[in-house]
């Protein structure tokens, strides 16, 4: 899949990055078992992302608030 950011936001690639791990973890979930290695690999980066965005909208949300004081 060939995206090309200039038309897109980076919260919709971000978005577009979670979906491909969550789709990737279930595959992996459905083939080896829940408990396999790499279906935890792929839940722990999930998570990772899902920080990320939520610190970055964080971030933004307070910069906003600042801003209009």
């Amino acid at each position: 899949m060939v995206i090309n950011r200039k038309f897109i936001q980076d919260s919709d690639c971000e978005e577009i990055l979670r979906e491909i791990l969550r789709t990737k973890m279930t595959q992996a979930a459905i083939a080896l078992g829940l408990n396999h290695p790499e279906v935890l690999t792929y839940s722990q980066k999930l998570d990772e992302k899902h920080n990320l965005i939520l610190q970055l909208k964080y971030k933004h949300q307070a910069s906003e608030v600042s801003i209009s004081v």
